[in-house]
């Protein structure tokens, strides 16, 4: 119950504090500004409240006045139960309860959620513990100014009690005409805040200070008859401190949008005097002459309308296209949970505090009011629906996998713009035709929609879950963790040993880059023959994998002549190499294949008619003995981040194109570094980190005669995120970012990772004894998009950069020593399979089709560059290509 109250009524005011914080720090840089800054948004927020709040208690004040004279007679007369009974007839005949006298205490009760909100959010904060600012030495801890050496000592905090001070001051100019009752009110409140902040951090006790003052302020300008003036020459003032702020720093495009939208203040004055216009014409159109429900249902319908889009549609329709990702996950089993708790929260964003909001205003107030949602709504509709945007993946820890596209697409900006404009206008005329009925029925309609929607993707998420959880229990597929690592490797000192190693989403154009930048790795991999010129068929691993582990015959030009198999040719794929190998009498050993029946988590069932073929997921069985042996790591689970950033997600999809950008703040989310993003290192990245660590210990190495066959596939490489230089290691912060070769690129950074685990492994196989009698060929299904521009990454017909489909391609044959050599014939990441097999297998077969395993890539190959093969791939989703990839000319569009 208390996360319920928490998350309806206090968490969408905290994410008011915490969005100004990290928007006034980024342009300050100093956290006590900050603070100031959150001060100073939630006075102006809570401005127009303490208005409502004052026209109460002012007419409760005018009522007691009226009032008084016959109450104090009546108080005179009569007393007990004869008096009760008398005032309770007098109040009747007036209209008039009692409990109307809490209207004086409406101020109070504003300040209430805030106070909680602020106490929560800034009591907590990593970002200023040690930081000072004037004479206070840790915003992050009390004042402590006035030290006491008398006895055992001590500190007396003297922030407190200048808040108090200026709490007093305030109060003092308020109620200068006010009744001692009111005036009690207040310092005793006063006294009340003290107690409670007496020993809170310096910050937070600064931002109530700041609180004060501006209450102060509010109470001085209220009897100065140039108070708009004033505060209209404040807020340019600020603009200008801006522009002197931002002018140094250069002119990028965020701040210039930013720039344009804050000198909107110098335009103040014409904006007012343009909306009385309006609001003179629509006064005359949106009445309230039929039935209040014209308005007032109309604004609470918007207000669901958004409270279902943003907390049960996105959401949900995020979880329900991978549930797997969301399930399981710390002391969560189902992703349900998640869906309740963004659902909560986004019915105290767009309902609870919009409604409560509402009701406090007069007629002609809530007529705007209504207008602004109703208009609200039609922008998150268009924007959610007509410019999904594409992004590309999004992990768990909410990092899109192509975030290059929020600034890059000014077509779609453009034209959501106008879009939108064109709908609004449409909206609008309905008004003045007056034809707000309509508009009533069709927020209705969509109101139903919405939650059919929601209720669908509840339905497929409790499903899909089901589904999981059985198929977990029903073919031993759980990867929870173990303390004990036992081999999975097995690798034989007197047979030959085959290997094929995928790494997931490993760019091949960093290999030489990072033989420069770590030369000790030239004899790691000693023997191995690196492929520059070799492309993948696909950017994504539905169509990359196919092609990899099963060679042309699962080339996505041929899986789409009959797609509806798509998931059974993608299995008979996986099982293609290790089938082969099996009939030969190799010991075979799978790990991790990826997306086995289309399954995040591989679906093992896939082997279970090939008893003779050892099949485990290992990804994630070692990640909490790994992060016991590396304490200094704390990471960031991943419910924390769902009960956070989902909803950041749904205000980002209803949010123009032109915003995104800086919404998702490059990973950010608009929080601060650290905190829950950005660099944070997260549990997939560790779980696929640790795997790879532990290889050697996880390798075991026989005497057994009987040769052996190994598929393993690690994902570190899909998910860049930095790591500490030298040694490209987790870290909770990274220091040396700007070290190496690509400085400041994550991409990078988990590709050297990579390999040098892998050359860890090596070195490992070479010390036991069992490199020369292996062949180890280690690949990609695709590469990926990478910030940083190494020497040939071209750019392609379609606009994409070449990384994303630079497939690496290293192999070791039996025997083969020396430095690694490069070879620059055409090759395809398809060419893997004849690779493994070659003067293994005499004439090799797929043993699902028949069909012999041969290469087809003379005459070029055609790449998709859509995500899946289920559906069918529009003409202008595929590339061609033929030779020398790094040639622009041998690249076309089908």
């Amino acid at each position: 119950m208390i996360d319920f109250l928490y998350n309806i009524i206090i968490f969408p005011l905290i994410q008011i504090i915490e969005i100004a914080f990290v928007i006034v720090y980024r342009v300050s840089r100093n956290q006590a500004l900050a603070i100031i800054g959150v001060s100073a948004v939630v006075s102006v927020c809570t401005a127009p409240l303490y208005l409502i709040a004052e026209k109460w208690q002012q007419a409760e004040r005018d009522l007691q006045k009226k009032f008084k004279p016959k109450t104090d007679k009546i108080k005179s007369v009569f007393k007990g139960d004869e008096q009760y009974m008398i005032l309770s007839a007098f109040y009747r005949q007036n209209h008039y309860h009692p409990v109307y006298g809490l209207r004086n205490s409406f101020g109070i009760l504003i300040q209430i959620p805030f106070f909680i909100a602020a106490y929560s959010w800034l009591s907590h904060l990593e970002a200023i513990k040690g930081i000072s600012f004037l004479f206070i030495r840790d915003l992050g801890a009390p004042d402590g100014l006035l030290s006491i050496n008398n006895g055992g000592g001590g500190r007396f905090n003297i922030l407190p009690l200048i808040m108090t001070l200026i709490n007093c001051i305030s109060g003092f100019v308020y109620t200068k005409d006010k009744t001692i009752q009111e005036k009690l009110q207040i310092y005793g409140l006063a006294l009340v805040f003290l107690v409670l902040l007496y020993n809170s951090p310096s910050g937070l006790v600064l931002y109530w200070t700041m609180n004060n003052i501006f209450s102060l302020l509010k109470n001085i300008l209220a009897e100065n008859k140039y108070k708009l003036k004033i505060i209209y020459g404040f807020l340019c003032l600020c603009v200008i401190l801006l522009y002197v702020r931002f002018i140094p720093l250069g002119f990028s495009p965020k701040r210039i949008f930013v720039l344009g939208f804050c000198s909107i203040v110098f335009f103040i004055p014409l904006i007012i005097k343009l909306l009385r216009f309006i609001k003179e014409k629509i006064s005359k159109i949106i009445t309230l002459e039929q039935t209040s429900l014209s308005v007032d249902g109309t604004y609470i319908l918007s207000a669901l309308d958004l409270c279902a889009l943003c907390g049960l549609v996105i959401p949900g329709s995020l979880i329900a296209s991978s549930v797997q990702e969301f399930s399981f996950l710390d002391s969560y089993t189902s992703p349900l949970p998640f869906i309740f708790t963004v659902f909560v929260q986004s019915a105290g964003v767009f309902l609870l505090w919009p409604l409560c909001i509402y009701f406090l205003f007069p007629k002609k107030i809530k007529r705007g009011l209504t207008l602004i949602i109703s208009l609200l709504l039609t922008t998150a509709l268009v924007n959610t629906f007509l410019f999904p945007g594409d992004y590309g993946n999004l992990t768990t820890t909410f990092k899109f996998s192509n975030p290059d596209t929020f600034e890059s697409k000014n077509a779609i900006i453009v034209l959501s713009s106008v879009v939108t404009l064109c709908i609004l206008t449409g909206f609008t005329c309905l008004l003045l035709i007056k034809r707000k009925i309509i508009i009533y029925y069709f927020q209705l309609i969509i109101l139903i929609s919405l939650t059919f929607f929601g209720v669908i993707n509840i339905y497929k998420i409790n499903r899909d879950f089901t589904s999981y959880k059985n198929l977990l229990a029903k073919h031993n597929m759980n990867t929870a963790e173990t303390e004990e690592i036992e081999p999975v490797y097995h690798l034989t000192r007197n047979g030959k040993n085959v290997i094929v190693f995928m790494l997931d989403a490993a760019v091949s154009g960093y290999i030489p880059y990072i033989f420069t930048e770590r030369p000790e790795l030239l004899q790691d991999f000693s023997g191995f023959t690196y492929y520059p010129n070799c492309v993948s068929l696909g950017g994504h691993t539905r169509i990359g994998a196919p092609a990899l582990f099963g060679g042309y015959e699962y080339e996505p030009s041929i899986i789409q002549k009959d797609r509806s198999y798509a998931m059974k040719k993608h299995n008979s794929a996986l099982l293609m190499i290790p089938r082969i190998f099996n009939k030969e009498d190799y010991n075979v050993t799978v790990t991790d294949p990826s997306f086995a029946n289309y399954s995040l988590t591989p679906d093992l069932s896939i082997f279970a008619p090939y008893p003779q073929i050892q099949a485990q997921n290992i990804q994630g069985k070692y990640t909490g003995k790994w992060l016991r042996s590396h304490p200094e790591l704390k990471i960031v689970s991943v419910p924390e981040i769902l009960h956070e950033l989902l909803i950041r997600f749904s205000f980002l999809k209803i949010a123009p194109p032109v915003f995104r950008v800086f919404i998702y703040d490059k990973a950010l989310w608009l929080k601060l570094q650290g905190s829950l993003t950005g660099n944070q290192l997260s549990v997939d990245t560790l779980d696929y980190y640790s795997t790879m660590d532990y290889l050697p210990l996880l390798t075991n190495i026989t005497d057994d005669t009987r040769n052996t066959y190994i598929s393993m596939v690690n994902d570190l490489t899909h998910d860049p995120v930095l790591l500490q230089y030298p040694d490209y290691v987790p870290a909770m912060e990274t220091t040396n970012t700007d070290n190496g070769l690509f400085p400041g690129d994550n991409g990078y950074h988990i590709n050297i990772s990579a390999v040098m685990l892998v050359g860890k492994w090596l070195k490992f196989l070479q010390e036991q004894g069992v490199y020369d009698n292996t062949r180890i060929v280690i690949a990609s299904d695709h590469g990926r998009d990478v910030k940083s521009n190494y020497s040939g990454n071209i750019t392609l017909p379609n606009g994409h950069r070449l990384a994303r489909y630079h497939a690496l391609l290293m192999t070791k044959d039996f025997n083969a020593h020396g430095e690694p050599v490069t070879d620059t014939t055409f090759m395809t990441h398809a060419d893997v399979p004849l690779l493994a097999m070659q003067n293994l297998i005499d004439k090799p077969q797929n043993p699902f089709s028949g069909l012999p395993i041969k290469t087809e890539k003379e005459n070029g190959v055609f790449i998709a560059t859509s995500s899946t093969l289920q559906y069918k791939i529009a003409s202008d989703q595929w590339l061609y290509v033929h030779n020398d990839i790094f040639k622009p000319e041998n690249w076309k569009k089908k």
